[in-house]
Parts: structure tokens; C-alpha cells; sequence
């Protein structure tokens, strides 16, 4: 886990600093900061929703970094017992895409979650309890990105931590895939608000 982000940051920080030396000293800085939100959704023996606020910056023309956070439901489906897991989660923590190409990107989210969780059953709910877990997802997406305008994607990941706390894993300690969509808009420089 440690080889994989120590790889994430030197890519980061080589493709940063190469940007940099080939970038025009007259081309703007500004307009880089972006906002937005997205939804995943995952279905897999139960279902996951939520709602991904986030703040950006564009680095450079292949990466973009931020905060996100994330408000998400998932319900776990134990088709043995007859009973379902509800977990209600929030979280944030940094992030990483890549574009190394056009329309493609590669990706991690560490993410600290805040969870509270309870089972149902015949009609009965029990078991609540609060715990935190960390969690690593890594995926890759599609998606259309203008820089100073706006951004798009949807994108794939995985828990690959694999806490058993964890909300992206089932009782079974398997990874649940997370399906993410995210519409995100730069702010303009201050120059440019008045236009």
C-alpha cells in the first residue's frame, strides 16, 4: 500500500514539474479551482447511493487534486438470515485523478468514514452501532474535461484496503464496485466576474 502511494505521489510531483517548465510565463493561473458534485450508485447484494461535494484544482493538464466528501446510504442484503444492513455514512479526504490521455483518467480517494449502522429484520431494527474505517478506492473513469470551464466523468473504483468496517465491502469482506458520475465547474478569476 505504502509503494502504491509513494508511486502516486512521484508521478504527481514529476508530471507537476514537467508541466510547469513547458507552460508559457504569460498563459493564466487562474481559473483552475473547480466545484461540484457527484453521485454513486452500486448494486451488488444490496444497494449504494450518495451525494460527493468536492473542491479541485487542476494542476496541470494531466492532474487534478482535492478534497472530497461523501453522504452515502447502503443497504447489505443477507439472504440467510433474511435481514438487511443499513449503513449511513460520512467522509472525506483527498484525492488524485490522472488524464494521461484524453477522455480517460486513473485514480485514488483516501477516505476516512464516519459510519452508524443498524440491521433490520422482521420488521425490527437492532444492532445500531457508530465506527469509523478507512478507505482507499482506486478505478479509473471516462469523461470530457476543459480546464478554466468544466468537467465530467464517470468512473469505476474499489475499496482496496479492505477493511472489514468498510463501507465498500460486503459481510463477506468482498470489495462492492462504486459507480461515480460528477458534473464540476471551474470559478472564474476574478478578473473575469464582472464580464
Amino acid at each position: 500500500m505504502k509503494q502504491l502511494l509513494t508511486t502516486l505521489l512521484l508521478a504527481t510531483i514529476s508530471l507537476s514539474s514537467t508541466a510547469q517548465r513547458t507552460q508559457p510565463v504569460d498563459q493564466p493561473r487562474d481559473g483552475r479551482t473547480y466545484v461540484g458534485s457527484g453521485f454513486n450508485l452500486g448494486f451488488f447484494n444490496g444497494f449504494i447511493g450518495g451525494l460527493n461535494p468536492e473542491i479541485g484544482y487542476s494542476l496541470n493538464r494531466f492532474i487534478d487534486a482535492g478534497l472530497a466528501t461523501n453522504f452515502t446510504l447502503i443497504t447489505q442484503n443477507d439472504v440467510n438470515m433474511g435481514s438487511t444492513d443499513r449503513f449511513t455514512t460520512i467522509g472525506a479526504g483527498p484525492y488524485v485523478r490522472i488524464w494521461p490521455v484524453n477522455m480517460l483518467y486513473v485514480g485514488g480517494q483516501f477516505e476516512y468514514n464516519l459510519i452508524s449502522f443498524s440491521t433490520k429484520a422482521n420488521g425490527e431494527v437492532f444492532n445500531r452501532t457508530r465506527f469509523s474505517a478507512p478507505s482507499m478506492l482506486v478505478g479509473a473513469g471516462y469523461g470530457n474535461r476543459f480546464i478554466g470551464e468544466s468537467q465530467f466523468y464517470t468512473s469505476i473504483m474499489i475499496d482496496v484496503l479492505k477493511d472489514p468496517r468498510s463501507p465498500y465491502t460486503d459481510q463477506f469482506n468482498r470489495s462492492l464496485p462504486v459507480f461515480r458520475t460528477a458534473f464540476l465547474f471551474y470559478l472564474r478569476p476574478k478578473s473575469q466576474r464582472n464580464r
